[in-house]
């Protein structure tokens, strides 16, 4: 390798590392104050960056807090990816992915729970119900894609699971989309309302639970039910 392209090489794993500890922080101060009372001088403190190299990387709080939603799809994506080249049935992936995704939330919840419940940041989330064509920044334009091009990664790689799964008949033929629809509804469905029930499960305990309902659905396999007709 020429010494200019190592040079751009080393210049550009810096970056990622300045990027990487810039959103650490800032994810930090917002767990610890919200969105709303987060200031650029509080992330560039945490970062121990000066307030111009902060800016050099993000223009202001507002993208730091895309990216840091881009970031959880990154991670997502990476360990799916992990998941999904494992060398192990398709039945085995599928329940280690749900693991995963479980863990995943659990390790964000507290970010997530105080994200949630400001109003600057529900505000900020009104670009993913808006057409793109009508989005007046271009930060918000590349996140949208940057989060769609994401987001179909993470879901073809589920696709992936159950279509060999399919393929090496550990599971029936099925819809694979809708099948990823119904997927995706419960995994998140499961962390809107969990807070509301009285047990909390462990993340073993949950994931069973949703892979066994996932697997084998609430149907009585043996015999025929009384009352119903086939």
């Amino acid at each position: 390798m020429k010494k200019t392209d190592l040079r751009l090489e080393r210049e550009h794993w810096r970056r990622q590392e300045y990027r990487q500890s810039i959103l650490k922080a800032a994810e930090k101060i917002v767990a610890q104050k919200g969105y709303s009372a987060m200031t650029m001088d509080d992330v560039a403190r945490e970062a121990e960056f000066s307030k111009a190299t902060l800016y050099h990387y993000f223009k202001g709080k507002g993208e730091l807090i895309l990216q840091i939603i881009e970031s959880f799809f990154d991670e997502i994506r990476k360990g799916l990816a992990k998941v999904r080249r494992l060398r192990v049935s398709a039945r085995e992936r599928l329940k280690r992915g749900i693991y995963f995704y479980l863990q995943f939330n659990q390790k964000k919840e507290n970010i997530s729970r105080v994200l949630m419940m400001d109003k600057s940041f529900i505000e900020k989330l009104r670009i993913f119900v808006t057409e793109e064509n009508k989005l007046t920044s271009e930060i918000d334009r590349r996140f949208i894609n940057s989060i769609k091009a994401k987001r179909r990664e993470i879901l073809a790689d589920v696709a992936q699971i159950l279509r060999e799964g399919v393929e090496n008949k550990e599971f029936r033929p099925m819809d694979i989309q809708a099948t990823i629809i119904f997927f995706e509804a419960v995994l998140q469905g499961y962390y809107h309302v969990k807070l509301w029930h009285e047990r909390h499960y462990s993340l073993d305990e949950a994931a069973e639970l949703i892979y066994s309902f996932f697997l084998h659905g609430i149907e009585r396999k043996e015999g025929r039910t009384k009352g119903v007709s086939r």
